[in-house]
């Protein structure tokens, strides 16, 4: 068993990749604004999506287990749905995305996880008016932990 705390931290992204990333998000936060830029990575998210697609679910269950199909065949950590009153609770865990672009971009990045989560429920026949939204941020923190939800969007 691997007791090294920093393990997840240089284990979550390719060391060939990762100051390729963190350089390419300097770039992108010198020269867009961070609404730009998640608006950016949701549309990267939905490409993402679509390119691991999920069939028909009956049950929040069986969705839940087809999202974890997609992530542990990349290794992008997992899925945790909650059914609430009001909405979806969805905590993916063991993100990669804020080891690769760093802690700075984390604002930003998870408009991935926007898209990503909002191609996939649309694809179960959603109504339209439930969206898929990022809990508020700490940006400084580069927690592997991204925390969002699926509700009604205020008309």
């Amino acid at each position: 068993m691997n007791t090294d705390p920093t393990y997840f931290e240089r284990k979550s992204c390719s060391s060939q990749w990762l100051e390729f990333n963190r350089g390419m998000a300097a770039e992108l936060s010198a020269g867009l604004p961070p609404e730009d830029l998640r608006q950016l990575f949701s549309r990267v998210g939905r490409h993402f999506a679509q390119a691991l697609p999920i069939p028909p679910c009956r049950t929040l269950g069986e969705l839940q287990d087809r999202f974890n199909e997609r992530w542990d065949r990349i290794d992008w950590g997992f899925t945790v749905l909650n059914e609430q009153s009001d909405g979806v609770a969805i905590t993916h865990a063991c993100s990669p995305i804020a080891m690769a672009f760093g802690p700075e971009a984390t604002g930003w990045s998870v408009g991935f996880f926007e898209g990503v989560y909002q191609a996939w429920f649309d694809s179960q026949q959603m109504p339209a008016s439930l969206r898929v939204q990022a809990l508020k941020v700490d940006a400084v923190q580069g927690e592997p932990r991204v925390d969002l939800r699926l509700s009604r969007v205020a008309a």
